[in-house]
């Protein structure tokens, strides 16, 4: 009843673990799922500053590139236009690339007509002639000087931006246009896709050299050209996007606060698109996989917290089992031992003191001796042998052997105990058994062992069978008997070490509880197998297999 209790509340226990480890797996997924929103979050978030200081960036370098090439209209005055104009190229080149601008041209009126100047190499200034694709701003700022028509404005889809210089107002007259000059920059596409956009895009979205987001640059509006692209084969990652913003929105204050734009405070619609998308697919693929990475890591966690707490639970149990079976070990051999002894003890004090003297009586005490001695060394064998399996796993002494003779050996060995259990023993060994390599002393203690374990437990049958055959590429050595059988509940504890069953405590059967653990190692050592059953007409039936191996001199 005891043992029923604790195996009922070890199992209560194990029920109480994995309820545990379920509800926390239960709310590590929701936790986890938590904050991957949280993370999700942050990151698009993080993402989307990125991109604004990368959009902001892009402008103001333009912008100040611009600034500085622009004089002021006091400037003009004073210096003169060419003067003026010289100076802050001169200015510009020292500190900013040449290379951003792939033409400056600068459009001033003369006597009506509108002339058009550039710069040329030692910075000089210079009359050009109006390029083909600045023709349509060539005519609205014609027609802007006689003030039939709005502020000139560059197409979307180009790389021009003209800026006006404003007459100042003591120059002004009020029935003219408020412009005195135009200036008109158009950068050079080239590099902003080799220098200017790589640059950027490496210190506002890949800071540190680790690429971790894709970028492409593409024309405004709907199916717009890919102008740039971090990818190998410059695609546009607009497709599943994780940012996209406007770029190339410039806006350029002139003297006095006015602003160019499409109205008075109006700033300019952007005429490029900059798409941003994660080199994992997106920030959605990348939160997903850490979640499930978190998720599983966290689970595994779970997994050996649970495994490890009812593993703890179940060697708990089996060394209180094993602390239990040593216990009935040391008190069972201490009753085994002291039955022979005093039964020795008792025929040697008869002998001593001359109260036998008939030699038919001096027999029969000799033999009371020998038989309780020959116990006694059968007991201390089975404990040394234990001890000996457990803390020295010595090389086995390798012979060949004919197991036929090995089992004929163990039964003649074990004729007296059998023959005083009242019971007969039956050997039947096949014709021409093949050799077998080990150490045929620790074989036939095992099979000494199995007829003992008959003998001792089994009586009421009154036979025990021994038979060796060959089983395929085994050899397979048989013992039964014909007693009671084994209880189905024991067959799978019967060879662990200290074990007795109930039917053996209950009529007191002398014993260790080592010899079917012994014989259980000692067969795994020869690389045998060792089965027990109980058979179909009574009684138990040990199998020993044990496989064919080259005989070893």
């Amino acid at each position: 009843m005891k043992r029923i209790h604790q195996t009922r509340l070890e199992w209560a226990l194990l029920g109480v673990i994995a309820i545990v480890c379920a509800v926390l797996s239960f709310l590590q997924y929701r936790w986890t799922g938590e904050v991957s929103r949280a993370e999700r979050a942050r990151l698009r978030s993080g993402l989307e500053e990125q991109v604004g200081r990368l959009v902001r960036a892009f402008d103001d370098e333009i912008r100040e590139n611009c600034v500085v090439l622009m004089p002021e209209a006091r400037e003009l005055r004073e210096e003169g236009e060419e003067k003026a104009h010289r100076l802050r190229y001169e200015q510009w080149r020292s500190a900013h690339p040449a290379a951003l601008f792939a033409q400056i041209g600068i459009a001033t009126p003369e006597n009506g007509i509108l002339k058009l100047y550039g710069f040329d190499t030692k910075g000089a200034i210079i009359p050009i002639t109006w390029p083909a694709n600045w023709e349509t701003l060539h005519s609205e700022m014609a027609a802007r000087l006689k003030n039939a028509g709005p502020p000139p404005f560059a197409p979307r889809n180009s790389t021009v931006i003209e800026v006006p210089i404003f007459n100042d107002q003591r120059q002004r007259d009020d029935s003219g246009p408020e412009e005195a000059e135009w200036m008109i920059f158009e950068l050079n596409q080239d590099y902003l896709r080799e220098k200017m956009l790589p640059r950027l895009v490496a210190e506002y979205l890949n800071p540190g050299g680790e690429v971790i987001y894709d970028a492409s640059v593409s024309l405004a509006g709907p199916g717009g050209e890919t102008i740039f692209s971090t990818r190998k084969d410059h695609a546009s990652v607009a497709r599943d996007a994780d940012s996209v913003e406007g770029l190339f929105s410039v806006e350029i204050a002139n003297q006095r606060g006015r602003r160019h734009g499409r109205g008075r405070g109006e700033r300019p619609p952007p005429r490029w698109r900059l798409a941003v998308r994660h080199t994992s697919g997106s920030l959605d693929a990348v939160v997903a996989r850490a979640k499930m990475r978190n998720l599983a890591t966290s689970l595994v966690l779970i997994g050996l917290l649970g495994g490890a707490a009812a593993a703890l639970v179940r060697y708990t149990a089996r060394s209180r089992r094993l602390a239990e079976m040593q216990f009935r070990f040391a008190v069972g051999v201490s009753h085994d031992l002291r039955t022979p002894l005093t039964a020795i003890r008792g025929a040697a004090f008869n002998l001593a003191d001359g109260l036998v003297k008939e030699p038919a009586a001096v027999g029969r005490y000799g033999k009371l001796i020998l038989r309780n001695a020959e116990e006694l060394s059968s007991m201390i064998e089975n404990v040394l042998a234990f001890s000996s399996s457990l803390h020295s796993r010595r090389e086995e002494r390798r012979e060949a052997f004919a197991v036929g003779d090995l089992v004929e050996h163990a039964a003649a060995a074990m004729a007296h105990e059998v023959e005083q259990a009242g019971c007969r023993i039956e050997v039947t060994v096949a014709p021409e058994l093949p050799a077998l390599a080990g150490d045929p002393g620790s074989l036939e203690l095992a099979f000494r062992n199995l007829i003992g374990n008959a003998a001792r437990h089994a009586a009421e049958g009154k036979w025990i069978g021994v038979s060796a055959g060959r089983s395929g590429d085994a050899v397979e050595v048989r013992v039964c008997d014909r007693g009671p059988g084994i209880p189905e509940g024991e067959l799978e504890r019967i060879f662990e070490p200290f074990y007795s069953g109930e039917h053996t405590r209950a009529v007191r059967v002398q014993g260790t509880g080592l010899g079917l653990s012994l014989v259980k190692d000692t067969v795994e050592r020869h690389k045998g197998t060792i089965s027990v059953r109980n058979s179909p007409g009574g009684g138990a039936q040990f199998t020993v297999r044990l496989p064919v191996l080259p005989a070893v001199s």
